[in-house]
């Protein structure tokens, strides 16, 4: 079985908060050796700070009670998650905790699926298969894409579009991300949700499926996506630290957030502003590389994404990019990669304000 990680605080409460709602049972357990011993337990209380569970009484009588030093797991059966808790109280048929800080999912996906942060503002572009004359299309729509892979792929629609869509609805893809596909081809509406990764206005998550049978021309444009996103999130060098994936920056923000909630939330703001470098044109990124300290873009960059490393160096030598990897594999103590952010950012926000710079996800365009 294949599952992956998730440190998202809020995404951890909100299957948490579904597997309460549907009353899923849970399954807790000690590890002895080889052998365990196992409880049947019900989600009774869930807040953002505490989480309460009851211990069938069966179980307590049948395996006795829990072994306070021990390390506890939880298995929630129906959605396939996996958690563990180290620290937590409980008195006989009573455990009380702080939710878990990473949960273990199973990936039930076929298809690798790469995410697009919603400030990326990548496009994807589709119209109706219904006409309203012989070549005009009903609606033609263009949405902000949140992921993709070979089988599909989401995007974020306002309230007014999607009354247009509903599930099971044929539509033609005419444009991914920044590259406009040769020839549109059916795509179907799986699902309609409500989004929450832009919270000032409402929002839908709306999920297709892309045809079964592809022809060969439609195929290669979505793998041609696919295989340039997924070079990118691997980063420039496998073998070495090259910068964090999103779990990896959730994982650690959160350790930082548990000792200094201000630092934690000043690196967070600050990386997501750095990550608008990736939106540099070429000419842009060599003039900054060349002005910068190299010493203190990689501190400032120690907690930034891989896709943005490999973005900011791929076109550079190997011998630059060589030397740029070594310095960001020194690690820092976040204040130190704070104050490296502060130092990066004034002098981005000087040559923004006088045009210099353009950080604009839509400022080019590609096409397949």
């Amino acid at each position: 079985m294949r599952y992956w990680k998730t440190f998202q605080k809020p995404l951890i409460h909100e299957l948490l908060q579904k597997a309460k709602a549907n009353k899923c049972p849970f399954i807790l357990w000690q590890q002895y050796g080889s052998t365990r011993k196992v409880y049947e337990v019900e989600l009774r209380e869930l807040e953002q700070a505490k989480i309460k569970f009851a211990i069938n009484k069966n179980s307590l009588k049948k395996m006795g009670e829990l072994t306070k030093d021990k390390p506890i797991y939880f298995h929630i059966k129906d959605m396939d998650i996996i958690f563990k808790k180290d620290q937590y109280n409980n008195y006989v048929s009573n455990l009380e905790s702080t939710p878990p800080n990473e949960l273990q999912i199973y990936e039930k996906r076929r298809s690798q699926r790469f995410y697009y942060k919603y400030q990326d503002h990548k496009n994807i572009t589709f119209e109706s298969t219904t006409k309203k004359n012989e070549t005009e299309p009903e609606f033609t729509l263009s949405c902000v894409l949140v992921d993709i892979s070979t089988s599909g792929a989401s995007m974020v629609v306002t309230k007014e579009n999607k009354d247009r869509l509903a599930t099971n609805m044929m539509l033609h893809l005419v444009n991914l991300t920044d590259q406009k596909l040769p020839e549109p081809f059916k795509t179907k509406v799986v699902y309609i949700d409500r989004y929450k990764g832009a919270p000032d206005e409402v929002l839908y998550k709306v999920g297709l499926q892309f045809a079964d049978e592809l022809d060969a021309v439609s195929y290669k444009s979505i793998n041609s996506i696919i295989e340039k996103k997924a070079t990118k999130v691997q980063g420039l060098d496998r073998d070495r630290f090259c910068g964090l994936n999103l779990e990896e920056q959730y994982k650690v923000l959160h350790k930082i957030e548990q000792t200094n909630r201000a630092l934690a939330n000043n690196l967070r703001d600050s990386i997501d502003y750095l990550d608008r470098l990736r939106y540099m044109t070429t000419k842009m990124k060599v003039e900054f590389l060349q002005s910068i300290s190299h010493d203190l873009l990689a501190t400032a960059l120690r907690l930034s994404s891989k896709e943005l490393i490999y973005d900011l160096f791929v076109e550079l030598s190997a011998n630059v990019r060589e030397d740029f990897l070594e310095k960001l594999g020194s690690e820092k103590p976040p204040s130190a990669i704070n104050k490296a952010q502060d130092e990066v950012i004034a002098y981005l926000r000087k040559k923004e304000g006088t045009g210099e710079f353009i950080l604009d996800p839509n400022a080019f365009e590609t096409y397949v």
